[in-house]
């Protein structure tokens, strides 16, 4: 068996050693603060604005109203939407979370692990990248399960293609140490604007 598509819930049932999700408390605190803040702003705008609507109230009202419809939203609170690798000690998971489906290849198939942060083509920041070893039908395969779209830059040659991953809120240090056991380490570097985090800092 090489590969294999299977439900996030499948995935799950798995003996994984590793799921790259975000924390749950930073997670559930964030969505927990982004929940009060809106609703602050509505109470505050239909309060404030009794003795007659101005502009800011229509702002409070609209983008607080709009936050917190999608902080009440249920799958704004799962964890599961956002996972996109994991792997257990045979396999490697590639994990399109929001169609909660999954593709699972060998780990054998993994050539290396690249430490190098990279501007991903929608402005996210490219954690880290896996060089994976796969022919033309896998790679489409993998493709539609993530529903993403062949990059030139990360076509390495036959056979071999490039995948990024964010880092899904984990600390830069422990989420690299998590995934060095996959393949050997390097370090691929292009430059990034946005180096503020001190998290990311090697």
């Amino acid at each position: 068996m090489t590969m294999q598509r299977l439900t996030v819930q499948q995935l799950l049932q798995q003996p994984l050693e590793y799921v790259l999700q975000p924390p749950a408390f930073r997670f559930y605190a964030t969505q927990v603060s982004v929940l009060l803040a809106s609703l602050v702003a509505v109470v505050w705008s239909l309060l404030d604005a009794q003795n007659g609507f101005e502009l800011m109230h229509y702002v409070g009202l609209v983008f607080g109203g709009v936050l917190l419809l999608v902080s009440l939203w249920p799958a704004s609170w799962s964890r599961q939407r956002l996972i996109n690798l994991a792997f257990d000690a045979e396999r490697l998971y590639l994990v399109n979370g929001n169609r909660k489906q999954a593709v699972s290849l060998p780990r054998n198939r993994v050539r290396a692990v690249n430490k190098g942060k990279l501007p991903g083509h929608d402005g996210a920041i490219i954690a880290f990248t896996l060089d994976l070893q796969l022919n033309e039908q896998e790679l489409n395969e993998v493709h539609q399960t993530l529903e993403t779209q062949a990059e030139e830059r990360f076509a390495l040659g036959e056979d071999c293609y490039r995948f990024g991953f964010v880092a899904n809120w984990q600390p830069r240090r422990k989420l690299l140490a998590a995934i060095a056991p996959l393949a050997p380490v390097v370090v691929v570097q292009e430059p990034v604007q946005d180096e503020d985090d001190d998290d990311w800092d090697d």
